[in-house]
Formats: C-alpha cells, sequence, structure tokens
C-alpha cells in the first residue's frame, strides 16, 4: 500500500540531510511526498527534536493522521526513530510492524470580559499573573475549591508531559498508560500570610480545573502558556482546563519501552 505523505523538518542541517534521504526512499518505494500539509495524507512524518514535533502538531491543528517522528534533536521523546535507519523505518511501516501511542492533549478555555478563548497544550497548559507580581488564585477540582493559590503560577500537565516543564517544577513522572491530569504549583508561597500546596496533584483526566483570580489578580490580565507558547488574556474571569477531545496517534516502534526510554534520556 502506498501512502501520501508529509514531511515537515527544521531547517537544521541535520534534519535538511534526513529530509532529502527519506524524500528518496519514499519516492523509490513508490510513495507520494506531498509539498504542503493536506488533510488527504495517510502519514505525516516529523524530522527534529521534540520541540520541532509539538510545532509540527500546533501547525497542523492536532491531526489525527499517523505521526512518526524522526529524532535529529537531544532528548527525542516524541522523536523515537533514528535517522540512521530510515529504509528499515519506512519498510516496518509498509508491514505494520509498528504500534500507536494515542495522546490527549489538556485545553483551556479562557473566558475573558467580550468573549471567550480556547488554546491546547500536548504537553501542558500553565497559567500566570503578569511578570510584574505574584499570582493570587483560587483552584477548584470539578467545583470543589482546593485552595486560595499565593505564587507564580499553575501548571496542568498531561501524562506525557510529566517529563516536560512539569518535571522541572518537582512534578511526578507519570506513565503515558495512565488516564490522568497533573497539577503542579509554581514557586507556591508559604508563609504567615499563604499557605499553599508544594506537592503536584495527580487526578482523572474527567476532571475540570477551574482557575479564578482572586486579590489583586481579580478580573485582570493573566500570561497563559501552552507548550511554551505564551498568550496574554485581559479581563479575564476565570479559566477551565480540561482533557481536550482531540487525539494525537503516534508511531512507536515494536520495541518501544516507555521506562527504558526514561532511564536513557532523564533518569
Amino acid at each position: 500500500m502506498s501512502h501520501r505523505i508529509f514531511v515537515f523538518c527544521n531547517r537544521k542541517n541535520t534534519s535538511i540531510a534526513a529530509y532529502e534521504s527519506l524524500k528518496e526512499i519514499l519516492s523509490k518505494r513508490g510513495h507520494i511526498v506531498l509539498n504542503e500539509y493536506s488533510e488527504d495524507a495517510t502519514l505525516l512524518i516529523c524530522i527534529g527534536g521534540d520541540g520541532t514535533f509539538l510545532s509540527f502538531v500546533h501547525k497542523c491543528n492536532f491531526p489525527s493522521v499517523p505521526i512518526l517522528g524522526i529524532n535529529t534533536g537531544h532528548l527525542g521523546f516524541f522523536q523515537e526513530s533514528s535517522a540512521r535507519n530510515l529504509e528499515k523505518t519506512i519498510e516496518d511501516i509498509e508491514n505494520g510492524n509498528y504500534t500507536i501511542q494515542n495522546i490527549k492533549p489538556v485545553s483551556a478555555k479562557i473566558f475573558a470580559r467580550d468573549r471567550d478563548f480556547t488554546r491546547i497544550g500536548v504537553n501542558e497548559i500553565v497559567v500566570r499573573g503578569t511578570y510584574s507580581h505574584s499570582s493570587h488564585f483560587s483552584v477548584f477540582i470539578d467545583e470543589t475549591k482546593i485552595q486560595d493559590f499565593s505564587g507564580d503560577g499553575i501548571l496542568v500537565a498531561t501524562a506525557v508531559g510529566s517529563t516536560a516543564y512539569n518535571y522541572s517544577l518537582g512534578g511526578s513522572l507519570v506513565s503515558p498508560d495512565l488516564n490522568v491530569l497533573q497539577l503542579t504549583p509554581i514557586a507556591p508561597m508559604n508563609t504567615n500570610a499563604y499557605r499553599c500546596f508544594k506537592s503536584s496533584i495527580l487526578l482523572p483526566a474527567t476532571d475540570v480545573v477551574t482557575i479564578r483570580g482572586n486579590g489583586r489578580s481579580t478580573g485582570g490580565a493573566i500570561l497563559l502558556s501552552f507548550d511554551g507558547r505564551t498568550h496574554e488574556f485581559n479581563n479575564v474571569s476565570h479559566i477551565e482546563i480540561r482533557q481536550d477531545e482531540s487525539e494525537i496517534h503516534l508511531i512507536r516502534q515494536t520495541s518501544y519501552d516507555y521506562w527504558n526510554m526514561l532511564s536513557s534520556k532523564l533518569l
């Protein structure tokens, strides 16, 4: 079976070299290489590192078409396959020798004075106040208030995002097989005036995290980051964060072992 394939890569020399080699292999094996992304594609290939993968997924608006990651970056949590074994990798896909990892992103709905906005992250959503002062938020899980938080901000990560910014904040590492979200505080205050939770909280992915500004953060500007992209929103009443309805289908080798990869790349 031939595929209609769109290949995306960053501008590093190693990625461009892999792209040229891959195009030649695909054409030789009877596949159609598309010049631009199309919903008619039957396979997507991303060459680069994890940052390139995230950019690609956002650029294609979280496609449901299977994605193969070719790693020319550093860690390569999403980009598992090697540029040294391109022909073998394509042969495995042709023969069905692969598995699919289903990834559910996280989305934030921002309720402002005149309208609402939605932003989606594969790894995480981060909510902060403006950079000039600390954030003051009331945090709810479903309809239950769990805390008045004061600190730099709140992060809500997916299971696959547990190894990203969440991990640098001291959050837990989570198996991608678990359908959970993780709420992690960023530099929480713990003084006589403020008592804030310091550890991350794991919660079912069906739960909704609501964040409302309080004190001087009420109804003001917030900074919302999603996979490293940051937008500012003004006159925000509250934000609802939940698992998104979209799903990314990431191609994995049959030998893929999450814990082995984690120990070799991170621990």
